[in-house]
């Protein structure tokens, strides 16, 4: 059974995918999508404050859609009628009358925290798809960083409108061609249509992670390789839409869990996605790397000699150093200590002579 079981993990496919789970686990996949899913979430209220501004000014010329999208927007929050549903009337059309100061702010709080989930997505996905984990940051002018990631941010927000536009689309006008073509006496016809959303929705989020993987890597991998890559991670994006309006359904059914189940299931769709992003990055990067960079002999040798720290050694003097200092020394020691002794001898002479001076005085 053990046999078997090597012979298994030594296929190719089944080896790549477990250097994938090993490198997404060892560069800390999980705790990268937790951080990708709060930046996430912070750039999202600005960019829906400047999509808000945009609504307001293609509105502004048009008060009979003014008013049908405050009713609509209105009835979509469960308030309708009374004082609440009035203050919330009076507040969206506040809001888009006044798209001007809207945008402007939202403008300014999209770009910098834009900018910043950009920047923290790609370090990420550089995490996972470099062959060594370290980071040495590099320096940049800020100006153009900035630009960059603006740049990425407006790509990637227009392919992701594009994906979730087309998925919606091809599903609700799929029975709309059917009865358009005079086709409903076909039984067969209509399974055949359902899946083309599904291929649709499918390239789609392929062209999203063919873009996510040629602008945020470091370097260039095969394209052979980033195309199958893609196509991993759009099947696994299909497949996060469904659970998502899946559970969205279960949860809007629900009075109890009508509030907080929408966001509920936006904050989980926003870490799944960013784990699937990461997780594919590794995918990629392992099919020509190991799943853990190999230490290099110098670093080894390094570790090894300062893996414990040593004992200070004492600082020695050379000898002839030591030697020349000692003569040194003792030259000035028998110069102070002459000098020394002239100087007591001569102030015993001094007290000798007084004391003689003395007593001659007194004999005579």
């Amino acid at each position: 059974m053990k046999e078997w079981i090597e012979r298994v993990k030594a296929r190719p496919g089944i080896a790549h995918l477990l250097r994938t789970g090993e490198r997404y686990t060892t560069r800390l996949g999980d705790q990268f999508g937790a951080a990708i899913t709060y930046f996430s979430v912070l750039a999202l209220v600005p960019i829906l404050m400047f999509a808000f501004s945009i609504t307001g000014f293609v509105l502004s010329s048009r008060e009979d859609l003014m008013q049908a999208v405050v009713e609509a927007a209105t009835a979509a929050v469960g308030a309708t009628g009374g004082e609440s549903g009035q203050k919330i009337a009076d507040m969206i059309e506040e809001f888009l009358r006044n798209w001007p100061a809207v945008g402007a702010v939202g403008l300014l709080s999209a770009m910098y925290s834009g900018s910043g989930w950009i920047g923290n997505l790609k370090q990420a996905v550089q995490g996972q798809m470099r062959e060594n984990f370290d980071y040495a940051e590099k320096k940049e002018n800020f100006l153009i960083k900035l630009g960059v990631n603006l740049l990425i941010l407006i790509g990637l927000l227009i392919l992701i409108a594009l994906t979730f536009s087309l998925a919606s689309l091809s599903t609700s006008l799929s029975g709309t061609v059917i009865g358009w073509l005079g086709l409903d006496d076909l039984p067969w016809l209509r399974p055949v249509l359902s899946l083309v959303p599904v291929i649709i929705s499918v390239g789609a989020g392929w062209v999203l992670f063919m873009y996510l993987y040629t602008v945020l890597p470091e370097y260039r991998f095969p394209w052979r390789t980033v195309r199958r890559g893609a196509l991993i991670g759009s099947i696994g994006l299909g497949v996060l839409q469904y659970l998502t309006s899946f559970l969205v359904g279960i949860f809007t059914g629900n009075a109890a869990a009508a509030l907080f189940g929408p966001v509920i299931a936006l904050m989980l769709f926003f870490n799944l996605f960013a784990r699937l992003i990461l997780f594919v990055a590794a995918w990629i990067a392992t099919a020509h790397q190991p799943a853990i960079a190999p230490v290099q002999v110098e670093e080894r040798v390094r570790f090894a000699l300062h893996s414990e720290p040593a004992e200070p050694e004492p600082v020695l003097v050379p000898q002839e150093v030591a030697v020349r200092s000692v003569r040194v020394g003792m030259g000035a020691g028998y110069v102070t200590g002459a000098a020394t002794g002239v100087g007591i001898g001569a102030v015993i002479a001094a007290l000798a002579a007084r004391l003689a001076r003395r007593r001659a005085d007194k004999s005579s």
